[in-house]
């Protein structure tokens, strides 16, 4: 008897290429991620991506992270020059806690039951009247016969220096919130671009040093040569040649301690979280700050009755 492929299930021809890869934890997927892109590492760059003059793109990337973990110790204000408004501003952009309490209610009811196999997506706010949607929704799963719960992520797109450690950060959080702190949880990743222009991925020279890096291709490549000239244009230019530009003003800030090294600011990834509480919010607490008001308010009057109760 032969077998036969029914219709429509045939293998593509393979002119769409669908970028598979698997990394420890968060943390190491950006690490490698972001010397990948540094690089033009084959695995990502043989087909289904792009590189231009000065910004690198790769298509249909999906990621497997066996354990959602960024380093408690990684320093956004060093890396990025980032402050504590950046974390709020992307809680209240994305988050919306009275959904994000719903599905925490959803998973403990479902825990309790025999059958704990499970699938519910969480769709990201964008409040943002300029936001880009990167980030677009979560699923969580819990799998038969897998104990870990495993969080499915789509995004748009995801610029790989500063933004991905920042929504790997979220998603790592938002697991925390729901599942508890102690709970191992796996993320898989479905982005349709990731991509990186030199200007932001010469940040990454604060892990390790980008020239070490990039010597993995020829010197005639056309990518490392502008890769060292624009290395170079910051490392030797003066605060005016940027100051104009915000991106790459952030960027040159980073890149020259000898400027700025005093008025670096450190913000610790272990810092960054949501707000774990009992507290019984109002359904018009939505964002992040708009609790973090609310507690504030609710913690003075809980002392005040503490106080007048002793009296």
């Amino acid at each position: 008897m032969s077998k036969t492929t029914l219709k429509g299930l045939e293998m593509f021809p393979g002119d769409e290429q669908i970028h598979s890869l698997e990394f420890s934890t968060s943390q190491e997927c950006w690490d490698k991620l972001n010397e990948a892109f540094i690089r033009m590492d084959p695995v990502l760059f043989d087909k289904g991506a792009i590189a231009n003059s000065g910004v690198a793109a790769v298509f249909n990337v999906f990621i497997k992270i066996r354990k959602a973990w960024v380093d408690p110790n990684f320093d956004y204000g060093r890396m990025f020059n980032y402050k504590e408004a950046k974390w709020t501003s992307l809680l209240n952009n994305y988050i919306d806690f009275n959904k994000l309490d719903l599905l925490r209610s959803k998973l403990r009811y479902l825990k309790n039951k025999y059958n704990q196999n499970y699938n519910i997506s969480y769709v990201f706010n964008n409040k943002h009247d300029n936001g880009k949607q990167c980030l677009l929704a979560a699923t969580f799963s819990r799998r038969f016969g897998d104990d870990i719960p495993v969080i499915t992520m789509v995004l748009r797109a995801s610029e790989i220096t500063k933004r991905l450690i920042f929504d790997l950060l979220l998603v790592q959080r938002m697991s925390e919130y729901v599942y508890g702190p102690d709970q191992s949880v796996q993320l898989n990743i479905f982005a349709t671009q990731m991509w990186g222009n030199i200007e932001t991925l010469l940040m990454y020279d604060t892990v390790k040093p980008v020239k070490k890096i990039i010597r993995a291709l020829p010197k005639e490549n056309p990518w490392r040569k502008i890769f060292m000239e624009k290395y170079h244009k910051f490392k030797d230019g003066d605060e005016k040649d940027f100051i104009n530009f915000k991106v790459f003003y952030r960027s040159f800030r980073v890149l020259r301690p000898d400027l700025y090294n005093d008025t670096y600011k450190h913000m610790y990834a272990k810092d960054c979280k949501l707000e774990y509480d009992d507290i019984e919010y109002p359904e018009n607490c939505i964002s992040f700050s708009q609790r973090k008001k609310y507690k504030r308010e609710y913690l003075k009057k809980l002392k005040k009755q503490q106080n007048e109760n002793l009296q």
